[in-house]
């Protein structure tokens, strides 16, 4: 019945509910074949869990409803997630000093499902891009260990389901950027444009110079119109008062206290008890050489990133 469904479920047509009940009987099998379930802290084999579902249909939304597509995708990012242990990035990793000042979140509790936004100020990184770019792996882990946190205040069985983006970049050139910082950038929006869809709210890009308005509108031809929609472009910080609100930092327009004083990254934790939830494929049956010796079958194929 759909007055039982949940309301992002309820509002499907026909057609896309359908879509998504194949999509979701597909789940255990690719929870399978990656021998993984942990999607964003939530165990995606759980059948009666609406946070589960609404996170499963953004797999689906994100490919048009195209079921061996969202299958495709959710595999490889089970895959990437096993590999590159995105939590381990959040919660038990310690980053580099050189990362300090950064990148904040900040969560408006001014407002019934207040806005959560996470804050990169590239201009912190100005006259030392090679240091703080550097070691892509090293910004990669710093910068989704970010995400992974703010998406811990996300309710995905409600509305508060996806988070906005300021990017400041204050003090960068955007005539002579560094090369550390392009393959830096190019490695994260790969990252995310695979592993983390519909997950974004608005992307607020600040201190943008108007001479480059041209770069934001060839960007028209690289993402979809959908994305595209999301893009806010501002050359003045103090316009940002004007999506965000009041609550912001005096120096974005608002009256709140600095960032510094309104992060909250530190304050962010898994749910109690949690526990990462590993899928172990079943194991080969053993062969033998001989009466005597037993040789182990071949380990399974090692996960690859999508």
């Amino acid at each position: 019945m759909t007055d039982k469904l949940p309301a992002f479920l309820a509002a499907l047509t026909p057609e896309q509910l359908q879509g998504f009940n194949d999509f979701k009987s597909a789940i255990p099998a690719v929870v399978k074949e990656a021998e993984y379930s942990e999607i964003y802290a939530h165990n995606i084999l759980a059948t009666d869990s609406a946070a589960v579902d609404a996170i499963i249909l953004k797999f689906l939304v994100a490919n048009a409803y195209d079921v061996p597509a969202a299958r495709a995708q959710i595999l490889g990012t089970l895959k990437w997630r096993k590999e590159f242990k995105p939590l381990s990035a959040a919660f038990e990793e310690v980053h580099d000093a050189k990362f300090d000042g950064l990148g904040y979140i900040t969560e408006d509790k001014s407002k019934p499902n207040g806005d959560i936004v996470t804050w990169n100020l590239y201009g912190q990184a100005a006259g030392k891009p090679e240091v703080v770019f550097g070691d892509t792996e090293q910004f990669l882990r710093w910068r989704v260990g970010v995400m992974e946190r703010g998406l811990q205040l996300l309710d995905f069985a409600s509305e508060r389901t996806k988070i906005d983006q300021v990017h400041d970049y204050m003090n960068v050139s955007f005539l002579r950027m560094d090369p550390n910082a392009k393959k830096a950038s190019k490695a994260a929006v790969a990252i995310f444009s695979s592993h983390y869809p519909e997950l974004l709210g608005r992307k607020l890009f600040i201190n943008v110079p108007l001479i480059m308005g041209w770069m934001f509108a060839a960007m028209k031809l690289l993402v979809s119109r959908e994305t595209m929609a999301k893009f806010v472009v501002l050359s003045y910080g103090s316009q940002l008062v004007d999506y965000l609100g009041p609550g912001i930092p005096e120096v974005y327009g608002g009256k709140g206290q600095p960032l510094k004083e309104q992060d909250i990254y530190s304050s962010i934790t898994l749910p109690a008890g949690f526990t990462i939830p590993i899928v172990e494929a079943a194991p080969e049956p053993a062969t033998t050489t001989d009466a005597a010796t037993d040789v182990p079958a071949d380990a399974p194929a090692t996960s690859e990133e999508k």
